[in-house]
């Protein structure tokens, strides 16, 4: 029989077996280490750095808790506290501006040409308008001890030139490669560098880098033998232009000027391809060609009764550079055959690549059925719904049926009569290029029909019917046939524009004639709840220019002065507004007195004030227009100095008598108003610009003085600048109903823009059937 004791153990027994096991198996398990071989790790810090940190450390502990089991104890004295850098995670990240940078994706190629002080002025230039709209970056070098560019010798405009003070070959050819490689490194990764009495083929040098890897060591031109018993290999001649890779670059820049000493060589490009040889151990020489690619270039020199005219135009496909060239005529001659080369080629490979595209049509679901015209193109648009159904317009040779408003025929402008030109001689150009191997001669009698149509997946269609003379051997006959053209869309290029910003302050005129009056009452309203009581209110001047005319001119400053209470009103806000000594008028005002209130007179009399700089940016208003921060926005980023005039279109409210549905506060609905395109009241332009416009005027109008009276300012910045009118539906610019005078004394668009707008600006079709026959409905 078990004892009691052991028969109470029994249910733990399993239990205290397992634990005894467990124990004696982890034993057995551990590693044994020996002490020869433990092993004291250091950190990386320096002995004068580590002892800085072991004597300005503070211990949290007294030493003897190190041998002792930790516990935690709470530490009273601040100053026995650890010192922990809040900041060191709040630093903020500095990012780069474009992704490219911080990826470290590079631009492919800067290019360089090197000329003289004596041909600068002339065949740097050639060079400038052959090259530089091929180059992503082009720099011109040349070196002078003096100053090039003083007294009557100008820098040439639109070029990028860098004077070293050397004049000797070598080292300009030194100081340019520094320059380059000092200044554009990590900017490029291709670097051209040719000179200036050859003409270089800026398509074949951006096709040769584009299809070349960046990570070799590369010296690219046409060679030639280094003869020395010391050196063997090629160098680059200079005349027909190298390209160095950046690797080569990075590899050789930073001892290059060891070369300057112990280099001797007859000419530039020789020296530099001794050095590149000498630096890399002989590794890197000039070589012709790498990765499929081929550095060709014509030396006209060899043959004196060469004609770039007549010569073969294989000679110029896979050539990048010509040379020698003495005057700028033989480097446009280059220029124009090279080009007309290149088009031949363009047209080769478009035709190549139809035809691949029509024999793998085949293998397509649709087969050649779905292939669109012309081949290459993408197919017309297909309307989801009739909203989107593209209409095309009708035109002749003269006029159009598409016209602004309700006209119903049109004359068409220049620009559009050049195009209908354009289109229709291209179109008989291509019928006499197809019919001419049989014999047949066509001539155009006229254009009977055209329809055109802007296609956003392909570009511009047109449909022409022509009548045509066509003669064969037999006699002539006249026929009618139809043509369809294509004028697709060609590659997207971003429009470079000046940077503008949204702090810029607004000159806000604001011109009032004496039956604008009582508008101005709910104008000023709503420019001190929206400007005056705002944050803002410093970066908005409104000037108001009172307008009389010969009657109401008597009367200023009387009881009876139309605009009274207009002016009391002003000094009231005067009073509550403009606490501050010695500060301007809160919203100045001045009088003047015109039968004709045109603008350009208005502007005149601002101008010639001299409170206004010449970077001022002026917004002529309407006192029937309610004002925002938007629009003064808009008006900020659309207005640009020296390049852009913006020409709002508003929205304009129905008279209120028409149409029922026209509330206080303007809502943008087609029952209550409508967008004005005849309205031209609200612009936003610079000053300088105004000033260089009407100068240009001026000198147009010094015979008749009243011509000022029949322009406004639209046609005057379309008619007398360069500067592009920008014209858009603006729905921050809200207008109230108001009957425009139209003066038979203003111009004949003035006149006609003024009519159209009182005429459209009444109501809707519906309104005016409504108010017409009211017992219709």
């Amino acid at each position: 029989m078990m004892p009691r004791g052991l028969t109470r153990c029994k249910g733990i027994m399993p239990t205290i077996l397992g634990l005894t096991i467990g124990l004696a198996l982890s034993f057995l398990r551990a590693p044994v280490i020996e002490p020869d071989e433990c092993r004291i790790y250091e950190t990386s810090l320096d002995s004068a750095n580590e002892a800085l940190a072991l004597d300005n450390s503070v211990p949290a502990f007294p030493a003897s808790d190190e041998e002792e089991d930790f516990e935690p104890q709470i530490i009273v004295d601040p100053k026995l506290k650890p010192k922990v850098d809040l900041e060191a995670n709040k630093k903020k990240v500095v990012r780069s501006r474009y992704i490219s940078t911080e990826l470290g994706i590079r631009e492919r190629l800067v290019s360089s040409m090197i000329t003289s002080k004596d041909t600068v002025s002339s065949l740097a230039i050639a060079q400038n308008k052959t090259l530089g709209h091929h180059m992503q970056k082009l720099l011109f070098f040349f070196g002078s001890h003096e100053q090039p560019f003083k007294g009557k010798n100008h820098q040439p405009a639109g070029m990028n030139i860098v004077v070293h003070p050397e004049e000797d070959e070598i080292r300009i050819l030194y100081q340019t490669l520094y320059y380059l490689y000092q200044h554009y490194n990590e900017v490029y990764d291709w670097f051209f560098v040719g000179y200036d009495n050859s003409y270089v083929a800026g398509y074949r040098v951006n096709e040769i880098v584009n299809h070349m890897s960046i990570t070799r060591k590369l010296y690219l031109g046409l060679p030639a033998r280094i003869h020395d018993e010391k050196i063997d290999g090629y160098y680059c001649k200079q005349s027909a232009g190298f390209i160095m890779s950046r690797a080569l670059m990075m590899a050789v820049m930073p001892e290059m000027n060891k070369c300057l000493s112990g280099i001797q060589a007859d000419s530039p490009d020789e020296w530099l391809g001794r050095c590149l040889l000498t630096l890399t151990k002989g590794e890197v020489g000039c070589v012709n060609t790498e990765e499929v690619q081929t550095y060709e270039s014509i030396n006209l020199e060899n043959d004196q009764q060469f004609d770039v005219e007549t010569a073969s135009s294989k000679l110029f496909e896979k050539a990048v550079s010509a040379f020698p060239v003495a005057t700028t005529t033989e480097v446009y001659k280059l220029h124009k055959r090279f080009s007309e080369v290149e088009i031949d080629m363009t047209y080769r490979k478009i035709e190549f690549l139809q035809e691949e595209i029509k024999n793998l049509s085949a293998k397509t679901p649709q087969g050649e059925d779905g292939l669109s015209w012309p081949i290459g193109v993408n197919p017309p648009f297909q309307p989801s719904n009739r909203w989107e159904v593209i209409n095309w317009d009708y035109f002749d040779s003269t006029h159009t049926l598409t016209c602004p408003g309700e006209i119903p025929k049109c004359e068409l402008s220049d620009m559009e009569k050049k195009d209908v030109h354009d289109i229709v001689a291209t179109a008989v150009s291509r019928l006499q290029e197809k019919y001419k191997p049989q014999n047949m001669e066509i001539d155009l009698i006229k254009l009977e029909n055209g329809y055109k149509r802007f296609d956003p997946q392909r570009g511009m269609e047109y449909m022409l019917d022509l009548k045509l003379r066509v003669t064969v051997d037999s006699g002539q006959t006249e026929l009618s046939h139809r043509v369809d053209l294509l004028r697709p869309l060609s590659q997207v290029e971003i429009i470079p524009m000046p940077y503008v910003t949204e702090t810029t302050k607004i000159n806000m005129i604001l011109p009032v004639s004496v039956d604008e009056a009582e508008a101005l009452k709910v104008f000023l309203d709503k420019f001190e709840k929206k400007v005056l009581m705002s944050k803002d209110k410093d970066s908005i001047l409104l000037t108001i220019i009172f307008i009389y005319g010969a009657a109401e001119a008597e009367k200023v400053h009387q009881k009876d002065d139309p605009f009274t209470v207009q002016k009391e009103r002003l000094g009231a806000l005067e009073v509550k507004y403009g606490s501050q000594e010695n500060r301007p008028k809160v919203i100045p005002w001045m009088s003047i007195k015109t039968d004709i209130p045109s603008q350009l007179r208005i502007l005149d009399v601002i101008v010639r004030t001299k409170k206004f700089t010449a970077d001022s940016l002026f917004f002529l208003a309407s006192p029937h227009a309610d004002v925002n921060n938007d629009l003064f926005d808009r008006c900020r980023m659309n207005a640009i100095a020296g390049w852009q005039a913006y020409f709002p279109v508003p929205f304009t409210q129905f008279n209120k008598e028409i149409a029922p549905d026209v509330k206080e506060e303007i809502e943008i609905k087609g029952s209550t108003g409508h967008f004005d395109i005849y309205s031209f009241d609200e612009t936003c332009f610079f000053n300088s610009d105004y000033m260089a416009a009407r100068s240009k005027f001026a000198q147009k109008s010094q015979k008749n003085q009243d011509l000022i009276d029949n322009i406004d300012l639209y046609e005057l910045f379309m008619e007398n600048s360069e500067l592009h009118v920008f014209r858009a539906v603006e729905p921050a610019l809200k207008r109230r109903w108001m009957l425009r005078q139209c003066s038979v004394k203003r111009g004949d668009g003035a006149v006609d823009r003024c009519e159209r707008s009182n005429a459209e600006g009444l109501g809707t079709r519906t309104q005016l059937a409504m108010k017409l026959f009211p017992d219709e409905t």
